[in-house]
């Protein structure tokens, strides 16, 4: 049996523990999907440790910086990926808990991914660049359509759970039908906003190299050294985040007896259900690279037509829990 609340400190200990486990864990989700993509491309492929070795070597390189660039250009890597750790911090793990499970989680991942976006984008005009101002415009641009179907699919959730805890809808989930309409249609939501908010095809490539083509790419092109390893860092740990949300969305974890620090958690349990969100991940991940390698990029004035494929069936969803219970 562990048991949380059997020494001074136990809290901290697993909450540092937490954000390590996701810190590791962000690169090896990146692994594996460069890996399942040259899989269908017929190709070896890198390996799976090989977003490990690029983080090494962004550290190692001499950074270089604009003349043009202002302190926003300087800080926006470090406040990036902070603020992804701290979005990392309302997200329940594998084993079902998160280090922030007050009410109102879901909102602090909301503010914590929007003030990362808000960043960028600014550092991607600071430059100067021609194609960092281009990169960021577009991005603003794919944000406008994202962000509300976004938050109003957590809405949705939190309406049928009755909380708005991250972690309290994981448990309040397990005692609903999965094929509920409205759960259903905010999953579907947000499965669409998650391929808009990871930068992947069909809304944008996250391996093109052709400036024009670029939306989230453009924003780093005037990085370079550490800076460019945090910003990479953060993106991957923003896809492990997202994954794990809906993972844990559709699966949720039995987390009735990790409500209280007192009681001892079964050791079967914790290893059970972990593992089994761990392989839901990795086939989440899979999708992901199938339906990129199955799909080509469709052009920028094409993208609202894509999502608002999510933003509607969000707002159905709500419309669909409101007639279902009578009102809301």
């Amino acid at each position: 049996m562990l048991n949380f609340g059997e020494w001074n400190g136990g809290i901290i200990f697993f909450s540092l523990l937490h954000l390590l486990i996701f810190l590791l864990a962000a690169p090896l989700l990146q692994g594996w999907i460069k890996k399942v993509k040259a899989f269908w491309q017929m190709r070896q492929g890198p390996s799976l440790f090989q977003p490990y070795r690029d983080l090494w070597k962004y550290m190692r390189k001499e950074e270089v910086v604009s003349e043009h660039a202002s302190w926003i250009f300087l800080v926006t890597p470090s406040l990036v990926l902070g603020s992804t750790i701290l979005a990392s911090c309302v997200v329940p793990g594998p084993w079902g808990w998160a280090p922030i499970h007050s009410l109102g989680s879901m909102f602090w991942l909301a503010a914590s991914l929007g003030l990362a976006r808000f960043f960028l984008a600014l550092a991607g005009l600071d430059a100067g660049g021609t194609f960092g101002g281009m990169g960021s415009s577009r991005e603003v641009f794919v944000a406008a359509l994202v962000e509300p179907g976004f938050i109003l699919s957590l809405a949705v959730l939190a309406l049928m759970t009755e909380t708005t805890s991250l972690m309290g809808m994981s448990a309040a989930l397990q005692g609903l039908s999965i094929f509920e309409t409205p759960r259903v249609l905010a999953l579907f939501a947000l499965f669409v906003i998650a391929i808009a908010e990871l930068g992947r095809i069909p809304v944008d490539n996250p391996d093109t190299h052709l400036e024009l083509t670029m939306i989230h790419e453009g924003m780093l092109l005037d990085y370079s050294g550490p800076s460019l390893g945090f910003l990479t860092w953060a993106e991957q740990l923003k896809q492990l985040l997202l994954l794990q949300l809906l993972t844990f969305l559709i699966l949720p974890v039995n987390i009735q007896v990790m409500n209280s620090w007192s009681g001892g958690i079964p050791f079967g349990m914790l290893l059970s259900h972990g593992i089994l969100q761990i392989g839901f991940l990795a086939l989440l991940g899979t999708f992901f690279a199938t339906l990129e390698s199955i799909n080509v990029k469709v052009r920028l004035f094409r993208i609202p037509n894509v999502l608002a494929m999510g933003l509607a069936a969000a707002v159905l969803a709500l419309l669909t829990l409101w007639i279902t219970k009578g009102g809301i």
